[in-house]
């Protein structure tokens, strides 16, 4: 049995696909490639499979890790399961992994926020590092290119959510319609680079 990492994106109208739907869609695009999945035991097995941290909905996810249980695997594996999955979703890269269950080892994301009709600065920064920083969950928040980048740790209390409640509640936009945001990588924090790790 293989236990194979993924970094895949979800973009386009699939932002809008609840993050607990992702498993029965990668389930049937493997049953689709001819892959065969591992199932959990017990009452009411199903396949094996760990995803990161939740993204929003309407937050696109340009490298969301993941892992899945194969009988067996290989690069052509990969490329029929890529091609079996729905528009908006891709498999970027892939590895083999043992150990460390993704859990504990997705412990920072990296987000962009930005506006939906003007570029954010230096008041938008500062709103959100102050409310990252206020749950002790703020890594680094800098502006680059009209966009806030904003790493966080403490994902399941720290994301897109309070974001948008933070900017909203200092009246720098107007709600989710106001903002585009994306969550840019999931993974580990090197502090000396001040950078999330991707895991795979």
């Amino acid at each position: 049995m293989s236990r194979i990492r993924i970094l895949f994106e979800k973009r386009g109208l699939f932002v809008f696909v609840n993050h607990m739907d992702l498993p029965v869609v990668f389930s049937r695009a493997a049953r689709r490639a001819g892959l065969v999945q591992e199932f959990t035991q017990g009452f009411s097995p199903h396949p094996r499979i760990s995803l990161a941290p939740p993204l929003a909905i309407g937050v696109e996810g340009l490298a969301e890790p993941a892992d899945f249980w194969f009988e067996q695997w290989n690069s052509e594996a990969a490329r029929r399961w890529s091609e079996a999955l729905p528009g908006g979703l891709k498999i970027l890269k892939w590895a083999e992994v043992d150990g460390v269950s993704l859990a504990k080892l997705a412990e920072a994301a990296l987000y962009r926020v930005r506006g939906a009709s003007a570029p954010f600065g230096e008041k938008e920064a500062a709103a959100l590092a102050e409310e990252a920083g206020r749950i002790n969950a703020l890594l680094d928040c800098r502006v680059e290119d009209g966009s806030v980048l904003l790493a966080v740790r403490d994902l399941e209390h720290c994301g897109a959510g309070l974001f948008v409640k933070a900017l909203a509640a200092a009246g720098l936009c107007s709600g989710w319609g106001g903002l585009r945001m994306e969550r840019l990588a999931v993974g580990g924090w090197d502090e000396e680079k001040r950078s999330v790790v991707p895991l795979v």
